[in-house]
């Protein structure tokens, strides 16, 4: 993400956990809502936003102690926020699709099913059949990761697998 929507995330995020903060501090109930459901919004909301922001930049720091970046390219393949790296000989190739409002780049996969297959993790593989079915890759990432602009970003990640793909013959 850029500078400013990383701001502003975290920001949206600080002033719902005070919001929560707040509600589940609150002495009376509202005119509106009794004391309980007052809390139970305050709980929510701190686990919520405060959690999801505490999850962001937990990963952020983690990807700066081991000097990663949120894209990286590497001899190998191609790493998402420092997860498991996507092998070059198994991507057939990226493409740029609106999904929802975002520009993402997809990753397409040579043999998407046997990668499937082979996750051992069954949260994953829910999540790479739903992307399958959805945005037709198991493999996405928003474009605003990658500096510049969304097909520069595209541009940048085709040339580099076909710098990979000319070295493997």
């Amino acid at each position: 993400m850029n500078q400013t929507k990383k701001i502003l995330v975290y920001s949206g995020c600080i002033a719902f956990t005070v919001l929560g903060v707040w509600l589940l501090t609150a002495e009376a109930p509202t005119a509106m809502y009794p004391l309980w459901k007052t809390r139970l919004a305050g709980i929510l909301s701190i686990i919520f936003f405060g959690g999801g922001g505490l999850f962001m930049a937990c990963k952020m720091v983690k990807l700066r102690i081991n000097h990663k970046k949120e894209i990286e390219f590497t001899d190998r393949g191609i790493s998402i926020c420092g997860a498991r790296e996507i092998p070059w000989n198994e991507i057939a190739g990226f493409a740029l699709i609106r999904f929802k409002g975002n520009r993402l780049i997809t990753i397409q996969m040579k043999d998407p099913e046997k990668v499937i297959e082979n996750e051992p993790s069954w949260i994953k593989r829910k999540t790479m059949e739903y992307n399958l079915k959805t945005i037709n890759a198991i493999y996405s990432f928003p474009a605003c990761m990658m500096d510049g602009r969304a097909e520069e970003a595209l541009a940048l990640c085709r040339l580099n697998l076909a710098e990979h793909q000319c070295h493997n013959r």
